[in-house]
C-alpha cells in the first residue's frame, strides 16, 4: 500500500479514535449531572422536612413524640442516603 494511504488510514483512524473518547467524555457527563440533580432532590427533600420540624423546635415549641421520632428517623436517613450516593459515585462505571 502506498504511503499516502497509510498516512491517510491512520489520520482516519486517530479522528475516529478521537471522536469516540470525545463521545464516552460526554456520555460520563451526561450521567454525573444528572446522578448529581437526581441526589440533590431526593436529599434535599428530605433535608427540608428536617428542616421545617427544627424550625418547630427552634420557635420554642415541642415536638410529639412521633415528631421526636421523626426527626430521628429522617437525619438518620438523610445520612444513609448521603453515604450510599456518595459510595454509588465513587464506584467506577464498570463496577455499577
Amino acid at each position: 500500500m502506498p504511503d499516502w494511504k497509510e498516512a491517510t488510514l491512520k489520520i482516519g483512524r486517530q479522528v475516529w479514535e478521537d471522536q469516540q473518547a470525545r463521545a464516552d467524555e460526554r456520555h460520563v457527563a451526561v450521567f454525573s449531572e444528572g446522578f448529581d440533580e437526581a441526589a440533590n432532590i431526593c436529599v434535599s427533600i428530605v433535608a427540608e422536612r428536617i428542616a421545617e420540624l427544627m424550625t418547630k423546635i427552634q420557635s420554642g415549641s415541642y415536638l410529639s413524640t412521633e415528631e421526636q421520632f421523626l426527626l430521628s428517623r429522617l437525619t438518620g436517613l438523610k445520612e444513609e442516603m448521603e453515604k450510599a450516593l456518595h459510595s454509588f459515585f465513587d464506584q467506577d462505571a464498570q463496577d455499577r
